[in-house]
């Protein structure tokens, strides 16, 4: 490690005042839009665009002065005496920030288009327990960027918990390095077989504002648009052209779905280095994450029967982080063959295995709740029905039936697929009616576990319990007491294992 290399304060790139500025102006024009629209369609008098042309011009330099002065006082600086990461900044209130290297959790690389087209990155740094990112870096060149990144990844490892032997010598026999890299057509499956309902939501409410805008048009319109309607032969409210408007719309939907896919994950390329996992992916927001095994809270595998047949799996890496912000620390990785999954899953955990191995499954009284919780929406549509006479009993009773179908299998179809297994080590979860999801954590890495009985389980031995770990909580109900030795057992791991889990 180069003790020399920013140890000194410093400055963001140049081109930084020019980003400041930038962003400035669109968040300017951003809260103002709604007046620039309106000025577009009325037509602003000579005198008046004058005077909003004197404001644009006033405010524009102030932004740039304000960018300027903001480039000037942003410094950053390592302090390899104190062990701590320090910035700081302000125009009119100064801001010291230091960061011990020991609470740094995450560091990654963002670039954004804008960024792209200047040819800067954004800096993040990430300390567990807060809210926010503690430290960004708006504006710093690609090359010191990636110096900065191996430098803190190197103190961040070297001046936190101790690594034990075992660690050390699990970390230097690690697998070969490899690469994984999403193709197109990787991503074009993605987006097909990937849960597209986001985008059905997103249409079907853009046609319910569609429908609702044609009530509240005026008379004269109203009457010719009737009057067009009724011109129209039969077959316009027959099943085939209902069926064929479905159809776009689920199409369209897809197409949503899809796109969503290449914006966020749009080259995508998973590496296995000596001591990490590097992945760096996006196209309108391109990130580059470092992940170091020891951090890693809890691993998710997930897949659904058609991305099952495609071979794709999506993995989801878990870091610990504030309670109240779980979903910033989990990293999302899709289009992952069982290979690369394999790979990943080995690699994180070193392949342990374990002699000891327990399924535990939950009571059918769970299952009893849940399908007397799907007779609460039934009941208050009845009632609705009853009371407000919204629509037929024939209509309602065909919904209400097919609903109970629909919810009777799914509610089995879920109970039936929830299994807890402990093992010497881990932790697993498995669940899912569609989505087959698979949760696995180490032991030694729980926080704490929550164990709850009501006054109905006691008969029945039964509890609920959740485990509570910097990544997030599992909850599993129902389950009868007999794995409370096990949960001793865990006790007992967490006590007595000193291997360093952040």
């Amino acid at each position: 490690m180069n003790s020399n290399l920013f140890g000194a304060p410093q400055r963001q790139s140049q081109i930084g005042v020019l980003l400041i500025f930038l962003t400035k102006i669109f968040n300017l024009l951003k809260g103002f839009w709604a007046i620039i629209i309106y000025f577009l369609f009325t037509g602003p008098s000579i005198s008046t665009i004058i005077y909003i042309s004197l404001g644009l011009g006033g405010a524009t330099i102030l932004i740039l002065i304000y960018s300027f002065v903001y480039y000037r006082r942003f410094l950053f600086h390592i302090d390899y005496a104190k062990q701590e990461f320090i910035l700081e900044k302000g125009v009119f209130n100064k801001e010291n920030i230091a960061i011990p290297f020991d609470r740094i959790q995450q560091v990654y690389i963002k670039r954004s288009i804008l960024q792209r087209i200047l040819d800067v990155s954004s800096f993040v740094i990430e300390t567990a327990g807060s809210k926010e990112e503690e430290i960004n870096i708006n504006a710093i060149s690609n090359e010191r960027a990636n110096q900065l990144l191996g430098i803190l990844i190197e103190v961040r490892d070297k001046y936190s918990v101790n690594i034990t032997e075992a660690e050390m010598s699990k970390n230097s026999n690690q697998n070969q390095d490899w690469s994984h890299k999403l193709s197109f057509l990787s991503l074009l499956k993605i987006g097909i077989s990937t849960n597209y309902l986001r985008g059905l939501v997103l249409m079907s409410a853009f046609f319910a504002t569609i429908y609702n805008e044609l009530r509240t048009v005026s008379e004269e319109y109203s009457d010719t648009l009737q009057e067009y309607l009724s011109e129209l032969s039969g077959p316009l409210e027959s099943v085939s052209i209902f069926m064929l408007i479905a159809f776009f719309v689920l199409l369209l939907s897809i197409l949503i779905t899809i796109a969503e896919v290449f914006i966020k994950y749009f080259n995508l390329k998973l590496t296995q280095t000596k001591d990490s996992l590097e992945l760096e992916m996006g196209l309108n927001t391109n990130t580059k994450v470092s992940l170091k095994p020891k951090r890693v809270q809890m691993l998710q595998v997930i897949t659904n029967p058609v991305q099952k047949w495609l071979n794709l799996y999506q993995v989801r890496i878990s870091l610990a982080n504030s309670e109240n912000d779980l979903q910033k620390s989990k990293i999302k990785i899709p289009g992952l063959d069982e290979d690369t999954v394999s790979k990943v899953n080995s690699f994180l955990y070193s392949n342990r295995s374990s002699n000891i191995e327990r399924s535990f499954s939950p009571n059918r009284v769970l299952l009893i709740r849940y399908l007397l919780l799907l007779l609460i929406p039934a009941l208050v549509s009845y009632l609705t029905v009853v009371f407000i006479d919204a629509i037929s009993i024939k209509i309602w009773l065909l919904f209400i039936g097919l609903y109970s179908i629909i919810g009777v299998i799914w509610q089995i179809l879920m109970f039936r697929s929830l299994k807890l297994i402990i093992t010497e080590e881990f932790v697993y979860k498995k669940y899912g009616v569609w989505s087959k999801i698979e949760e696995r954590f180490e032991i030694y890495k729980i926080q704490s576990i929550s164990i709850s009985q009501p006054l109905w389980y006691k008969k029945r031995n039964l509890a609920n319990i959740v485990f509570h770990t910097a990544g997030g909580d599992i909850p599993f109900r129902a389950v009868n007491n007999n794995i409370l030795p096990y949960i001793n057992y865990m006790f007992y791991k967490v006590e007595t294992n000193s291997s360093s889990w952040m």
